[in-house]
């Protein structure tokens, strides 16, 4: 048999796992330096615990254990933390940040190949909630991808409480029924806003919601889209969001990270446990997204506890190629150098280890090397 990977996954080589891990480190510095405290769960979940939190992604993984029960490899990390919060970590005061570098498991497209196995960063704060609490985790985001070596990029955010309040209203008011609404989302999800225009000029949608719902997701820009969006949807009461997210942008701004940052309510994530705050990152080059993330308040309360909660996840394979694309030099990122070779003389090798030892003191990397001679 011809030992290969299996489909979707492969071998790391020691050049790109220094790479990777260049850009590691210094993400989680970063993250460290915000007070977020490293986590990690478990590989394999129990497949109905992680449905009880929301919809999952694709997993393409599932087993059963010696004692029948259905796990899957994780496909995000957000719901095990949220699981293990609830569990756990319930009575522990408030708020909790965590960051974590961890692999999921998806069926997914990727730039290049159909893989299988991510490796993601990401941050999970517990317990906030406010604008505030969504700066946070936007600023954060913008720190962390410029610790990732990134020159270009944008996040693009939103409220998800607009649309939704769109849709119900036109539940009420419209003729149009529950899985209408369930395939706008689902167009919304997959950023496919023709088949969202077609489905708002549906006759059974009431003509004001359809002009507000065609509308709404060509509207962005800076402070200017969210007022513009306001004077779209004020008339039919459909503004859940709004105001926090007005107050979120003029943090960030007066912050000086506005130049990483633009309001876009077409923004809309694939993972439908989100309850205010959404956004998106992404770097010139590529067509999908760097990463994600958004608050999510009731999560928590499908595992029997309650906290408001937000945070992000991106990809390190993503990165990697936006690295490529803006030709950043791998070495700069977490500050790289080479390694001193030390020559190892067999009549005293005792020299050669304590000088190879007075290097690394000095934070050189060092190597005991056989002269060429001798080889």
């Amino acid at each position: 048999m011809i030992p290969v990977t299996p489909r979707g996954f492969k071998d790391i080589l020691p050049e790109e796992a220094r790479w990777r891990e260049s850009i590691t480190i210094g993400v989680q510095k970063v993250l460290s330096s915000w007070g977020y405290a490293p986590i990690e769960t478990p590989t394999l979940e129990v497949l109905e615990v992680l449905e009880q939190g929301g919809q999952l992604t694709k997993t393409p993984f599932r087993l059963f254990d010696a004692d029948g029960t259905l796990l899957v490899l994780r496909p995000d990390v957000t719901l095990p933390i949220a699981r293990k919060v609830a569990s756990r970590l319930e009575n522990i005061t408030k708020p909790l940040r965590f960051r974590y570098v961890q692999s999921v498991f998806r069926e997914e497209e990727s730039l290049r190949a159909q893989s299988r196995e991510f490796t993601q960063i990401g941050v999970e704060s517990i317990g906030l909630s406010g604008a505030a609490a969504d700066a946070e985790v936007i600023l954060l985001l913008v720190e962390a991808l410029k610790a990732c070596g990134l020159k270009e990029f944008t996040v693009a955010f939103c409220t998800v409480g607009v649309l939704r309040d769109l849709l119900d209203a036109c539940l009420r008011e419209g003729s149009v029924d529950d899985s209408w609404r369930s395939t706008v989302l689902a167009a919304c999800h997959e950023n496919n806003l023709v088949a969202v225009k077609r489905l708002a000029n549906d006759a059974r949608v009431e003509a004001r919601y359809a002009t507000a719902l065609r509308g709404l997701l060509e509207v962005r820009g800076g402070r200017g889209a969210i007022e513009a969006c306001r004077q779209l949807v004020e008339p039919l009461g459909c503004v859940d969001g709004l105001d926090v997210l007005a107050q979120t942008y003029d943090i960030i701004d007066q912050l000086g990270a506005s130049d990483h940052v633009t309001v876009d309510f077409s923004v809309m994530s694939a993972f439908d446990y989100y309850t205010g705050l959404v956004f998106e990152a992404y770097a010139p080059g590529l067509g999908v997204p760097l990463g994600s993330g958004g608050r999510y308040d009731r999560m928590l309360e499908s595992y029997g506890a309650s906290a408001p909660a937000a945070g992000f996840a991106f990809g390190l394979e993503r990165v990697m190629h936006a690295l490529l694309e803006q030709e950043v030099d791998v070495d700069a990122i977490a500050g790289s150098s080479g390694i001193d070779e030390v020559i190892l003389d067999k009549a005293d090798p005792i020299a050669a280890f304590r000088r190879a030892a007075e290097l690394r003191c000095q934070g050189k990397p060092a190597v005991l090397a056989t002269a060429r001679e001798e080889c």
